[in-house]
C-alpha cells in the first residue's frame, strides 16, 4: 500500500513541491507512506481500502477522527524528516494551512487516495470513490477531501465532490482544492 501511494503522489504537484527538486520523490514519499499506513492499520477504526489488485489505495477518517492524535505525530517526525529533509518546515506550514480550513461539520475524510501510475484512468479509483461514497450516503455522512492535482478534480466531480475553493498555501506552492460531498 505504502509504495502504490508513494509512486501515485511522486508525481503529485504539492508532494513533489513539498520534497523539493532533485529528489528522489518517490523513495521519499516511501518513508512518509509507510509510517502513515502503519499508523492506520493499529487503529481499531482504520477505513483503508484497497483493490483487489493491490493497485490503488484510499485512506479515509472516520467522522470526527481525521486529526491524528498527538502521539502519532510525534512518531510521525522521523518518517517526516526522512521524506522532506530541509524543506520539513515548509511541510509543516503547508499542511498546518491546510488544518486551519478542514471543515468542522462531521464528515468523513479522504486523507489519501492513490493509484499506481502504471494502472491510472483502469477505473480503479473511481472503484474505491464508489465504494466509500455509497457507505456515506447510506449512513447520511458528508464527506471532505483535498485535491492537490487539478487533473483529478473531474474524477472527484463524477462521484458529487463540488469544489469549496482553493486553500491558501505558501508562496510558490501549487493550487490545492478544498471539495465536499453532502450525502445523497
Amino acid at each position: 500500500m505504502s509504495s502504490v501511494l508513494a509512486s501515485a503522489f511522486a508525481i503529485d504537484p504539492l508532494m513533489s513541491w513539498l520534497v523539493g527538486p532533485n529528489r528522489d520523490v518517490t523513495a521519499r514519499l516511501g518513508h512518509l507512506f509507510s509510517h502513515t499506513v502503519d499508523a492506520e492499520l493499529r487503529r481499531d477504526d482504520h477505513l483503508v481500502d484497497i483493490v483487489d489488485s493491490g493497485q490503488a489505495v484510499a485512506l479515509w477518517h472516520e467522522v470526527d477522527e481525521w486529526k491524528p492524535p498527538n502521539t502519532d505525530v510525534v512518531k510521525a517526525v522521523p518518517a517526516a524528516i526522512r521524506t522532506f529533509g530541509r524543506h520539513l518546515p515548509r511541510a509543516v506550514r503547508t499542511m498546518t494551512m491546510i488544518e486551519r480550513v478542514h471543515p468542522e461539520e462531521p464528515h468523513r475524510y479522504l486523507a489519501y487516495i492513490g493509484v499506481h501510475p502504471d494502472q491510472q484512468g483502469k477505473g480503479f479509483g473511481g472503484a474505491l470513490l464508489e465504494s466509500m461514497t455509497e457507505e456515506c450516503d447510506d449512513r447520511g455522512v458528508a464527506a471532505y477531501l483535498e485535491s492537490s492535482s487539478r487533473r483529478n478534480d473531474p474524477l472527484y466531480a463524477r462521484y458529487g465532490f463540488v469544489s469549496l475553493g482553493p486553500i491558501e498555501l505558501s508562496t510558490g506552492a501549487p493550487e490545492m482544492i478544498a471539495m465536499w460531498r453532502d450525502p445523497r
